[in-house]
Order: structure tokens, then C-alpha cells, then sequence
């Protein structure tokens, strides 16, 4: 089997991380991967590290003859299936193998994958041979705005590779921080792009603060210049307890976790989230509000959902900053969370079963984390 994966991203966010870890895992179990990408992004940089070609269609300084380097690509390949991993290339691939489909040797599976809840309405999609959502609650959104695509639909969850478990001294109040290597209990961090409402976690901290004078929390992410974060961290007089890193490496993001005495997310909107798969994976508990595709990772266990106001997420935060017997036993069953649920074989065996079936019988329906 050869799957052509469509992703036209300049960065590497959860979708392509996803992807990264997903294509060695299929081609060790027999799946040739391929993939069509922007030249100079990073997806590139990744992928001639893992030794996966590619072909670079999506040149934004030759978009006018974009459908003819696509229809080359798929030429040359011959997929047996072709997933579209990115919203807006759907519509140029999809038009473009119509277009070519007599001159094909084969027919290959169409199948759109949606990593984030955007809702919007596709023509054709209800014709697609098969369609992925990584949440639930990412799924739905689609269903609503493209009736029809129910029968086509199968939900499956991200998976990881798991980290080593960490030794016991990472329940420790005192342990020595391995990237945050000048703070001290308690470290607060909230991991995500800097559009997924972080200024609700500055009017959070304000309350956190007064409980803890040492507070120090952590905003891992970037793609913007985050004045408005900035600004906000400013009106508030919180300099001192927060820390902006950017972006930082996939292979630290294990000794962020260690640091960390908790995550956060005052994010409603989330398609799912591999990081919160990697705190759980890490022992380190979240918070979050009971909102969002996220719920269907925290709802296993390892975390605290909150209901309510900003007021209601600083309590929650702060009850459990207090309990070391309670983060201990959080972050120990959070683990056991990801082992059972959210490990990279779940994730592989789950797209591997999909793609079978697709190309036996032509369609596939799963729900809660399988292809069936």
C-alpha cells in the first residue's frame, strides 16, 4: 500500500508532528509513505531526516501552475490512497485528480483528514472515499456543516511515542529543574500556538500569585509576536512569574514536562492536543476547562476539568499546586492513561486498520479512537 500525504504547512505544529510519527510507523508495517509539501518548510527538514520523499508541489511563487505539479506527483506515484492533512488543500488536490483520473493506471481512495474544529463546508466532501477526525468533537463540527459525511466518517485519536517514566524525584517539590533550570515550585505551563487564549491564564495567575508568591508560569509556543500576551503580562505586574520561550524542540519538550508541576490550557477550542498527551505521558497532571476535544484525552484521568469562570480555573489550579498527594496520584494515573490509550502502536494499528478496510470494501465508519 502507498499513501500520499498532503500537507502544505511552512511549520510544524500537532498536525505535522502527528504525521512525523505516524509515516515511520505505517512504513515499518509495510505502507510506503510519500508526501506533497511546501518547499523550505520545516515539514521538509523532518522528512529528509526520517530518509521519506517527498514531493515539494506547493511553491506559493508558482501558484498558478500548482494543479499541474500536483497532477505530476500523483502521476508518478500512483497512490493507492491520497490524505489531505491540511483544510485548504483539499479542494486543489481533489479537483486536480478529477481532472487526471482518466489518465490514471489506478483510482485512489480520497480521504480528508481534520485536525481542528473549524466547521467549515467542503463541496464534494460527502464523495470522498473516507474521512478522519482526531477528536470527536472535531468530527462533529464537520458533520454539521457537511451533511452527509457521516457514513464516511471514523475517529482517530492521536497517539505518542512514549518517554521513559520518570523517577519518583518527579514528585518532588524541590527536585533539580532540568530546563527551567533558575525557578522552583511551583512551575505552572500551558503549551500551544499563542492564539489559544493564554491572556485568560495571565487574569488566571493574578489570584494564583497571592497563593503562591514564587509562581513562575511558562508559555511554550510562538508563530506570532504575542503583544498582546505581552501587554497584558505587563497591566497585571506579573514580569516576574512568567517566562515566553518560543518555540522549543520536540526532544526537550520531555524535560519541559519534568519541570513542570502542572499543565494548563484555558483553551475552549481544542481539536485535541498532543501535548496534553505528553504531560499525561510525562506525569505531570493538567488543568484545563471541560471544553473543547481535549476533554476526550482529561476525561480518562491524570487531570482536573474545570466548569465555570477564570476565578473557578485559579481554584482548581491552586487546590492542587497545594495536595502533593493528589498531584502524585494524578500524574501516575496519567501515564497509565496514555500507555492504555494513546500510545504510537494505538495510533498506527488504528490507521492501518482504516486504510485496509478503505481499499477491501471501499468505506469505513469508526468511532472513539478505531477504525472498525
Amino acid at each position: 500500500m502507498k499513501i500520499a500525504f498532503v500537507n502544505n504547512a511552512a511549520v510544524c505544529s500537532g498536525c505535522e508532528d502527528h504525521l512525523l510519527d505516524l509515516a515511520p510507523w505505517l512504513r515499518e508495517h509495510g505502507v510506503e509513505p510519500v508526501f506533497l509539501i511546501r518547499p523550505g518548510s520545516i515539514l521538509e527538514e523532518r522528512l529528509e531526516t526520517l530518509k521519506i520523499r517527498y514531493h515539494a508541489v506547493f511553491d506559493k511563487k508558482r501558484s498558478v501552475t500548482l494543479p499541474v505539479r500536483i497532477a505530476r506527483a500523483i502521476v508518478a506515484e500512483s497512490p493507492d490512497v491520497i490524505s489531505i492533512n491540511r483544510e485548504h488543500n483539499i479542494l486543489p488536490v481533489h479537483y486536480t485528480e478529477r481532472l487526471i483520473r482518466p489518465f490514471l493506471n489506478k483510482t485512489p481512495k480520497m480521504v480528508a483528514v481534520f485536525h481542528t474544529p473549524t466547521g467549515r463546508r467542503y463541496p464534494g466532501l460527502a464523495k470522498f472515499d473516507g474521512i478522519i477526525a482526531t477528536s470527536e468533537y472535531t468530527g462533529a463540527s464537520f458533520v454539521r456543516a457537511n451533511p452527509g459525511i457521516e457514513s464516511r466518517m471514523s475517529i482517530i485519536h492521536y497517539g505518542i511515542h512514549l518517554p521513559p517514566a520518570d523517577a519518583p524525584g518527579k514528585f518532588d517539590r524541590d527536585r533539580p529543574r532540568r530546563y527551567f533550570k533558575d525557578r522552583k515550585f511551583p512551575i505552572i505551563g500551558m503549551v500551544g500556538e499563542l492564539w489559544k487564549n493564554q491572556e485568560e491564564l495571565v487574569d488566571a495567575a493574578v489570584s494564583m500569585r497571592k497563593a503562591f508568591p514564587r509562581l513562575t508560569v511558562a508559555i511554550i509556543g510562538g508563530y506570532d509576536e504575542s503583544v498582546p500576551l505581552k501587554r497584558r503580562i505587563a497591566q497585571h505586574g506579573l514580569e516576574e512569574q512568567f517566562v515566553l520561550t518560543g518555540r522549543i524542540p520536540r526532544n526537550l519538550m520531555a524535560d519541559v514536562f519534568y519541570d513542570l508541576d502542572l499543565s494548563v490550557s484555558t483553551h475552549r477550542n481544542e481539536g485535541f492536543g498532543i501535548v496534553h498527551i505528553e504531560s499525561l505521558a510525562g506525569s505531570t497532571p493538567v488543568v484545563a476547562y471541560n471544553s473543547g476535544g481535549l476533554v476526550e484525552i482529561l476525561r480518562e484521568g491524570g487531570s482536573v476539568l474545570v466548569d465555570g469562570t477564570t476565578d473557578d480555573f485559579s481554584r482548581a489550579v491552586i487546590a492542587l499546586l497545594t495536595d502533593d498527594t493528589r498531584r502524585r496520584e494524578l500524574g501516575m494515573e496519567g501515564r497509565r492513561v496514555v500507555e492504555a490509550n494513546f500510545s504510537i502502536d494505538v495510533m498506527g494499528r488504528s490507521h492501518l486498520r482504516f486504510y485496509e478496510n478503505l481499499l477491501r470494501n471501499g468505506g469505513v465508519k469508526g468511532r472513539g479512537g478505531t477504525a472498525a
